[in-house]
């Protein structure tokens, strides 16, 4: 009986059980469907929850929405991707202490935003990365009464980065929100950071605390409305030690006085600054020493660096002058703030940040030492000043409406760097520089099938991260230069002042621009022009026809079609709104010296011309200037003619500018890879070389033909014959300028190009040469000229470094000061040829032993260009990437490059199948997910390109070239 008792009592506890199991998996069903149907809506409590774990829930699922209808988004306004605009924010006052002293790593602030509401709402969204800071306490007061309003409950939407204000009932009028928040400075060198340095005046490690904001890291540093069209103004105060100086937007509102919340600290407090995006705000506290300049116009200039490097600013500070100078007369506008800073920080993931009144920079962008650096470096600083300076109008006066519009910020900048370079007294012929740095490099980018227009809908912080690349910079800048030929100058910048006063303050869209430009330009129709390059990808290539009319004219028929690099790849019209058909401005120059137009308004043309080609020694170049962005296909007898004209004619003589010879090789060589041309034709273009005495030409070649020939045929017995015929030009030049680092610019910049070439082919009395020098410099500590020890550098190690040397190498990277002799010393390092000396390196670059976060992507791009080690370090980065996945996150755009850069020239099916299988294995690619693309592409290319065209050229060298 007991124990049927028993039985039956188990029984009930059985089904009871069972039952409590049944409820709870409900609910937890019910909750779970709650949280995916909100997509991760954490930390819903009344009040706020400031100590809650949050999940890593930052990537929503696979099936989450992207779409919503205006009734779910009034509802819940955090699931779009954009802020409402029923709440827009008018001022912030913030108070920020970051205590980054000695082993410290956490910043701490608060903050009162004053806004505007335009229509009654409950909900309050500022923008948090929870990965960075947290909100600790968060409350909204009533603007005009002075109230705190009931706020039924806060919450994180992390899917889009968003802190959630609930009040009780919906607010109406102006209120102030009330944060304080706290965050990590070491997690990352974006947002607020922990920077360090070396100084070598106290023989001691220094800190400092920095910031770089752009594109969508302000919500890292303090919650915000991380919008770019999300303008307000700024009144910020910085907590730090009396030993250090304290930086931002906007000069200091009175002297640094002790604060009332911690005896130790003093706070500094700034003016109220204008009306300005969060990713341009900007606070620094340092130890930094600074020199300075007052502009024409009484705007004071400063440039910071730490103490021991303050000698070397004084090139940028010349610079900052003369470009604000400059633009306030081009663009016919104020530059508005009372003061303009510059600042060297030892620890920048960019080349430089344009923040308004406080730009930012990476060491070897903003310092410059006379006595070491090289042309290339002192243009390298020049350049980025002026294209941070041109920021101030172009980006901070106005500001691109959102990010899909970021080519208005980043081209410009781009283009108008060489105009406010040019004219600082230098021979360096800085206009043309333009077609090595932007125009000719982005064409390869643009031939892709995985490229895409300039104006691109974006969305997503990793989309928008995504375009910061070529396209948006050097084609963007390159579309600007072309209109501005066509247009002409005067209207142009007629144009351009206009769109800058009718937008000051505010945000604007490319058509704004289109419609300034088209309002003083009597001919053109500008947004008809640009469209066909700002809304559909690629460029043309021009097939033109040449023919003879019975009276001697001569009949020029042209059609345009879309360039694509791959031979395999088809142009698919159906994916452009033109059809892949462009507005071209066909600008021409002949052997005797005419010079003319045609436009292609997205059509083919037939004109006849009363000049006559048919002699063996007339010609017609088109794309005079090298202005516009497309390249043209000639006729295989014009290509034989122009060849023989540059071999015949006199230098001295030649018609052909710089520019124009230049822009020959570049479309040969870019017809020929892509099956248009036949490399005979190509190749033979190169034979007049050994008569070029101009740098613009012979970077052209080395870009075009040179590195990537080298690259395809170097495991074949034909790379010999090439490196023969490549010595064969070479040699004359270096002759005739011989190894002393002298003479003009030009010729600097050409004979260390030259030596570096002779190198890589191993021409016996270069290689000597440097090996000697290398030797000099190691043993003797005898350094070679500026302009020539990366050559020297970098073979030395190569063909002549031990295991010492490397060492040695090693310990003076580790101590030097100058930023661009230490990046120099960081790339001889990468031309080691020992594997156990490059994984070595790659260790110290994983460990962060010795190298800095900042130069990680730059060394694995160069030890990758390292024949030796490129199967090295590419099994490193298939092994390491969960690591770098977690230490960089998918965001971070360099991350995103550099399998790319790793894989560029691979060109096997095996290679292709380990590219293919890392992806795989990793499918999240974040911001990197078009440089995936483009890593496939291009190795296939490669692959297509192996197939066709290696036994086409080592028929040529056969032919050609002696054995």
């Amino acid at each position: 009986m007991k124990e049927h008792r028993l039985n039956r009592a188990n029984r009930r506890l059985l089904i009871l059980l069972s039952a409590i199991f049944l409820l709870i998996v409900v609910i937890v069903g019910a909750v779970v469907w709650k949280v995916t149907k909100d997509a991760y809506q954490v930390g819903t409590v009344s009040g706020l929850n400031d100590k809650t774990a949050l999940p890593d829930l930052t990537t929503p699922p696979a099936t989450r929405k992207t779409t919503y209808s205006s009734e779910e988004l009034r509802q819940k306004p955090w699931l779009s991707l954009r802020m409402p605009r029923n709440v827009l924010p008018i001022h912030y006052d913030i108070i920020m202490f970051p205590d980054f002293y000695g082993n410290g790593s956490t910043f701490y602030g608060n903050e009162t935003i004053e806004l505007q509401i335009t229509s009654p709402t409950q909900f309050i969204l500022l923008h948090v990365h929870t990965v960075y800071m947290n909100v600790t306490s968060a409350n909204v007061v009533d603007n005009l009464t002075g109230t705190e309003l009931d706020v039924a409950r806060t919450f994180y939407y992390l899917p889009n980065e968003y802190f959630v204000i609930e009040t009780s009932r919906p607010v109406d009028r102006p209120v102030r929100v009330k944060v304080q928040f706290e965050g990590s400075l070491t997690k990352t060198i974006v947002g607020i950071y922990k920077s360090t340095y070396y100084n070598t005046i106290t023989k001691k490690q220094s800190q400092l605390a920095t910031s770089k904001f752009e594109p969508t890291f302000a919500r890292q540093a303090f919650p915000c409305f991380d919008e770019p069209n999300l303008k307000a103004e700024f009144t910020l105060s910085l907590l730090h030690r009396p030993e250090y100086i304290a930086l931002s937007n906007m000069p200091l509102s009175g002297q640094p006085r002790p604060s009332d919340h911690a005896d130790s600290l003093y706070v500094s407090s700034f003016q109220r600054s204008v009306k300005m995006s969060t990713y341009l705000v900007c606070f620094i506290v340092c130890d930094f020493n600074f020199t300075e300049t007052v502009s024409n116009s009484g705007i004071n200039i400063r440039v910071y660096s730490t103490p021991d490097k303050v000698d070397q600013t004084l090139y940028a500070l010349d610079m900052a002058k003369h470009t604000l100078d400059t633009y306030e007369k081009m663009f016919n506008m104020s530059y508005p703030l009372p003061k303009q800073d510059l600042i060297a920080i030892p620890d920048f993931v960019s080349g430089a940040m344009e923040h308004w009144g406080l730009m930012t920079f990476r060491e070897n962008r903003l310092l410059y030492n006379p006595n070491s650096s090289s042309i290339p470096d002192q243009i390298n600083v020049a350049s980025v000043v002026a294209h941070e300076m041109a920021h101030q109008w172009f980006g901070n006066i106005v500001t691109m409406d959102w990010w899909n519009d970021l080519w208005l910020n980043e081209g410009f900048a781009s283009f108008m760097e060489y105009l406010g370079v040019d004219g600082n007294g230098t021979d360096w012929d800085i206009l043309n520089k333009f077609l090595d740095f932007d125009l000719f490099p982005v064409m390869t980018e643009d031939s892709q099938i995985s490229s895409h227009p300039i104006i691109v809908d974006v969305h997503s912080p990793n989309e928008v991260n995504s375009v910061f690349d070529a396209i948006s910079y050097s084609k963007g800048a390159s579309v600007i230069r072309m209109l501005e030929a066509l247009i002409g100058k005067k209207t142009f910048f007629d144009g351009v002042s206009k769109y800058l006063n009718d937008f000051q303050w505010g945000n604007a869209r490319t058509d704004d621009l289109w419609q300034a430009l088209s309002d003083v330009s009597e001919d053109y129709n500008v947004k008809h022009v640009m469209d066909t390059w700002t809304i559909q990808d690629g460029f043309p290539y021009i097939n033109l026809s040449l023919n003879q009319d019975s009276s001697g004219q001569t009949i020029i028929s042209a059609t345009q079609k879309r360039f694509l690099i791959s031979s395999s790849s088809e142009v698919d019209e159906s994916k452009s709104p033109f059809k892949y058909k462009w507005y071209v401005s066909l600008d021409y120059l002949t052997s005797e010296n005419v010079t003319g137009k045609e436009i292609m308004d997205m059509k083919n043309i037939n004109v006849t011309k009363d000049f006559d080609l048919s002699s063996p020694n007339s010609w017609i170049k088109c794309n005079h200037g090298q202005m516009g962005f497309y390249i043209v296909l000639y006729p295989n007898e014009m290509w034989l003619k122009f060849s023989n004209y540059l071999q015949e004619t006199p230098s001295s003589n030649w018609l052909l500018s710089n520019a124009d010879r230049a822009g020959l090789i570049n479309d040969v060589f870019l017809l020929a890879e892509s099956g248009k041309l036949s490399y005979d034709t190509a190749l033979e273009m190169l034979s007049y070389l050994s008569q070029e005495n101009d740098y613009l030409p012979w970077t052209t070649a080395n870009r075009r033909a040179f590195s990537y020939i080298s690259t395809m045929l170097s495991q074949d017995s034909s790379y010999i014959l090439w490196k023969k015929f490549l010595a064969a030009s070479i040699k004359p030049i270096i002759e005739r300028l011989g190894f002393e680092d002298t003479g003009t610019n030009n010729e600097r910049q050409l004979r260390s190009l030259l030596l570096d070439k002779g190198c890589s082919v191993e021409i016996s009395s270069i290689v000597r040469n440097v090996t000697l020098l290398f030797r000099h410099w190691l043993d003797q500590n005898i350094k070679p000229s500026a302009n020539i020890k990366r050559v020297v550098y970098n073979y030395g190690m190569k063909y002549g470094g031990t295991d010492s040397d490397w060492q040695l190498v090693w310990d003076k990277y580790l101590t030097e000061s100058s930023p661009q002799e230490k990046e120099a010393l960081a790339v001889s390092l990468s031309r080691v040829q020992k594997p156990y000396l490059i994984s070595k390196l790659l260790d110290n670059m994983k460990t962060q032993n010795g190298i800095k976060t900042q130069d990680f992507f730059t060394l694995v791009t160069q030890v990758s260009a390292n024949q030796a080690a490129n199967h090295i370090v590419w099994d490193w980065a298939r092994q390491n990437y969960q690591f770098f996945t977690e230490r960089f996150t998918i965001n971070n755009r360099n991350f995103g490059r550099m399998v790319f850069y790793i894989v560029r020239n691979y060109a096997t099916e095996v290679k292709l199948q380990e590219v293919k299988d890392l992806f795989s294995r990793f499918p999240e690619a974040g911001a990197g997910e078009r440089f995936r693309r483009m890593a496939i592409e291009t190795i296939e290319k490669n692959i297509s390109w192996m197939k066709v065209y290696k036994a086409v050229i080592a028929n040529w060298l056969q032919t050609h070239v002696a054995k």
